[in-house]
């Protein structure tokens, strides 16, 4: 800091600017705060969201193993190949404190026997019941999906408010107290001598008189 910034001018304006900081890390800590209780709750629900997941992966792999028994491989894959499709799906992007939260129009991916590319007479229960339980995981994993995409972006913002309240802590307010001291100390300084000097001007004149 050079010369012309020791004034009691600028140590008002970095008491202001100090008290501004200060400010803002209460409100940085209170959105850090938030976003905390805000990711333990994505993290209870991706958890809810993977077990049912798994639920439904392992209901979907028994169905496909009695599927199996009754139907040759060949009618399987003839089964799966007729009832490809193209699913389609809308994002919507929001942000809540900053955060990127997506919001995902997904449709049912369960379809009616007769949706399946074949009639239904044609293949055994078995085949349709392993078909509607890959739909239903497939529902799942669509939401587990987005669960995880929240739960990354909270994460990250998380990080970012850290950093910002800890460079405001560690470096900025410590950067502006050392200001403020150096500062109130060469004022100290100054008034000293200028008490000195007001002293010697005083016995000089009692002197002459």
């Amino acid at each position: 800091m050079d010369s012309t910034k020791i004034s009691r001018l600028e140590l008002i304006r970095l008491r202001g600017r100090k008290k501004l900081v200060s400010h803002g890390v209460e409100i940085l800590t209170s959105k850090k705060d938030a976003l905390l209780i805000e990711f333990r709750h994505m993290m209870m629900d991706l958890h809810d969201i993977r077990e049912r997941l798994e639920a439904n992966m392992t209901e979907a792999a028994r169905a496909l193993v009695m599927a199996r028994a009754q139907e040759p491989d060949h009618f399987l894959a003839t089964q799966a190949i007729a009832s490809q499709r193209k699913v389609s799906f809308n994002i919507v992007m929001k942000k809540v404190w900053g955060v990127r939260s997506p919001r995902i129009d997904f449709p049912d991916a369960r379809r009616d026997p007769f949706g399946r590319g074949s009639a239904p007479g044609y293949r055994s229960m078995a085949v349709d019941g392993a078909a509607e339980n890959f739909e239903t995981a497939l529902n799942t994993l669509a939401s587990a999906g987005v669960a995880e995409f929240r739960l990354l972006e909270m994460g990250g913002a998380i990080q970012r408010t850290t950093r910002r309240i800890n460079a405001l802590n560690m470096r900025l307010l410590p950067r502006i107290a050392r200001d403020m001291e150096k500062i109130s100390s060469r004022l100290e300084e100054m008034e000293r001598d200028d008490r000195f000097r007001l002293k010697r001007f005083k016995n000089l004149r009692e002197k002459e008189k």
